[in-house]
């Protein structure tokens, strides 16, 4: 079964208005594969401490999701590209 995307408001507006074209065609490949499988390949716990938040990175764009039985909710993503001005890399 295939999970519905939510985003909260805060990802919502960087994503329509702040990240790259280039960068949102990234993020919504990557949210498209996360509905599928949200534990898949590349996806990793994004804290030792939080059993449920999990992460993934694809080029410069990075992803902090939860994912329930219905629902992929991304409840923070960003880009890192200090070439183009976008924080520095990690």
């Amino acid at each position: 079964m295939k999970r519905r995307l939510q985003l909260t408001e805060q990802v919502a507006r960087f994503v329509d208005h702040y990240m790259p074209a280039t960068d949102r065609e990234v993020f919504e490949r990557v949210t498209e594969r996360l509905l599928d499988d949200p534990e898949g390949e590349g996806t990793y716990l994004a804290y030792l401490n939080d059993p449920v938040t999990r992460m993934v990175r694809e080029g410069h764009v990075m992803i902090e999701y939860v994912a329930t039985s219905w629902f992929v909710v991304v409840v923070e993503t960003d880009v890192y590209d200090a070439s183009r001005g976008f924080n520095e890399p990690l």
